[in-house]
């Protein structure tokens, strides 16, 4: 398998953080890394660079909520680079916006979509015909913003997300909020092999640099979480999949994987070597893929995504080349049959990309995009090998795509929910 080699600058990562009070929430993103593989969030939505003169200070939120009457900050990602691009997650919630972070598609008629509205306030959106149209689920109203859903049954899904996780019973159409063990953690992706076994990760402040990987398991279905036990050099955490109730995943700065169901997590290197990893997918629980996007896109946009995987069951990963101009990849997703699907944004002259690979991700074929006028792709669930439903953006409007086969259609639009209860605060 022919080995990636990119040339990247090295960033220069914010040291402290600081926290202070706000109802808003930043969407955060992954973004740069330190050569010691130490991640970088920030909620800037752009791909560019900071030079010395824009290094920028901390930016930094916390959110107030009644915990048993004590009032709780909520960790908040510091961003100040200097000399490092920033590439950011395709789609998804920002500032003023709204849109869907993550989607879930237990069957090929039900799909369960999860983001955040214009406040960046967690939001759901159910559908029973594919995605082709789509209805505004019941929600909590304090609740923060949601990154990833997943629901391994039709009637069962879990989200999780900014400080908070959330489950449903109904597929999706009433929601109850569940607090986190700790308050100071972003959970970024989520992974049910069953209904009732679920494994969350994403970042906290830890002894692995300014983000340490975070990574939490459910054994009731997410109505309570408990901290894993990670290696103590595991970085922040972005991605993962659990094909098995005894085998998962775990990508970012650093890999991680478990054969026992969250109970023992053992961190693997990549032959020939990787970036940071934003998206991880496995077909089973011996074979796994896992992409990320590349930095050094602000330069050239020739530049390739960074790819590895794994054929014996995380045992060892190799790098593997994706195609040019593919360096804004950063969701992948695969199902039986070693089909693979990896969706992009578009920067600069390259458009929204979705590629598609029969061999488990060795070799990669262009697709249509699911629409010309698509701003961005934040996640996307195949039930079947030709029926995909595709969440993100389209300018400044959530939306919808299913793509079935070669024929692709656009659903409606689906407006995040306004709370009237927010403008009392305004």
């Amino acid at each position: 398998m022919a080995k990636v080699s990119v040339t990247r600058p090295s960033p220069t990562l914010v040291s402290r953080h600081s926290f202070r009070q706000s109802r808003r929430k930043l969407f955060i993103t992954l973004a740069g890394f330190a050569a010691a593989g130490v991640i970088a969030l920030t909620s800037v939505l752009t791909v560019g660079a900071l030079s010395h003169a824009e290094s920028a200070p901390a930016v930094t939120s916390s959110t107030t909520l009644p915990t048993g009457g004590a009032v709780v900050l909520r960790w908040r990602v510091p961003h100040g680079q200097t000399l490092a691009p920033v590439v950011s997650v395709s789609g998804g919630a920002v500032q003023g916006q709204g849109g869907f972070n993550g989607v879930s598609c237990p069957t090929s008629s039900e799909c369960v979509a999860v983001g955040a509205d214009s406040s960046l306030e967690g939001v759901a959106s159910t559908s029973s015909d594919g995605g082709n149209t789509w209805t505004q689920a019941s929600m909590a109203a304090n609740q923060p913003q949601l990154f990833a859903v997943d629901c391994p049954s039709a009637s069962d899904c879990v989200a999780v997300g900014d400080g908070a996780s959330a489950r449903s019973t109904n597929g999706g159409v009433t929601w109850t909020p569940v607090s986190l063990t700790s308050a100071n953690t972003t959970l970024l992706s989520v992974s049910c092999p069953t209904v009732t076994l679920c494994v969350s990760v994403g970042v906290s402040p830890g002894a692995a640099g300014p983000f340490g990987g975070q990574l939490l398991v459910s054994t009731n279905g997410g109505a309570s979480w408990s901290s894993a036990s990670l290696p103590p050099s595991t970085g922040a955490l972005g991605s993962v999949d659990c094909p098995s109730a005894t085998f998962c995943a775990a990508v970012g700065a650093s890999i991680v994987v478990t054969t026992d169901g969250g109970k023992k997590w053992d961190i693997k290197g990549v032959d020939g070597g990787t970036g940071v990893l934003r998206s991880v997918s496995c077909e089973s629980a011996m074979s796994c893929v896992a992409i990320g996007p590349n930095p050094a896109v602000a330069q050239d946009l020739q530049s390739a995504a960074f790819e590895v995987t794994t054929t014996n069951g995380g045992t060892s990963w190799s790098s593997d080349a994706t195609p040019p101009a593919s360096a804004t990849l950063d969701v992948v997703t695969c199902v039986a049959g070693s089909t693979c699907e990896a969706v992009g944004s578009n920067y600069g002259s390259n458009g929204s990309m979705v590629l598609s690979s029969a061999d488990g991700g060795l070799k990669w074929s262009s697709l249509p995009a699911p629409a010309s006028d698509l701003t961005g792709i934040s996640a996307v669930s195949c039930p079947t090998a030709n029926s995909c439903v595709y969440v993100g953006t389209r300018g400044a409007t959530p939306v919808a795509v299913t793509a079935n086969g070669n024929q692709v259609t656009t659903a409606p639009s689906v407006a995040p929910q306004v709370r009237t209860q927010k403008d009392l605060f305004r």
